[in-house]
């Protein structure tokens, strides 16, 4: 089939902007993605008022056996993400809410390649008896110690991109 030099300027036309719109579509894509994979240590984020940071909790009833929801605590983070909250601090790891709130960040940054927020995972540790009836013995530490700090590490290889820091201590008990 024999193409008439116009029908070939519309053919290279149309490759051209064909070529200039996957280029364009790309480049968008490639800076969204650097957008999501922004490299941001603890170096980065301590004593950096760049990085707001709070205690967070997201629990709704009088008793941490009623955990709240991945939505909820989605819901709380675009709220304090407004803020200008960039840091969320967790207590323990042996409770299903740090694991969500860590689950509930990956979400919102899976939906927004901009949405940025961290994680300060607590570790906490006891002495040996803590909260039990029996005397504390400040000199031996709580077996749960080991699997919180197992936990934590966990948690932490996980979800790389938004652990930053993990603080192991308790309220003194």
């Amino acid at each position: 089939m024999k193409r008439t030099f116009l029908q070939l300027i519309i053919i290279k036309t149309i490759s051209i902007f064909t070529f200039m719109s996957v280029f364009i579509c790309c480049k968008k894509v490639n800076n969204a993605q650097q957008t999501n994979t922004k490299q941001v240590t603890a170096k980065d984020i301590l004593g950096n008022p760049d990085y707001q940071a709070i205690c967070y909790g997201a629990y709704r009833e009088k008793s941490r056996d009623i955990q709240p929801t991945i939505a909820q605590i989605k819901e709380d983070l675009l709220i304090l993400s407004a803020l200008d909250i960039k840091v969320i601090r967790t207590y323990n790891v042996h409770l299903p809410h740090a694991s969500n709130v860590l689950k509930a960040i990956s979400e919102l940054k899976k939906e927004n390649a901009n949405f940025e927020m961290y994680v300060m995972l607590g570790a906490w540790i006891d002495c040996k008896n803590a909260w039990t009836g029996l005397e504390k013995n400040h000199e031996v530490e709580s077996e749960r110690n080991a699997i919180e700090i197992k936990e934590a590490v966990r948690l932490a290889n996980q979800y790389p991109d938004i652990v930053k820091i993990i603080a192991v201590g308790n309220e003194l008990n």
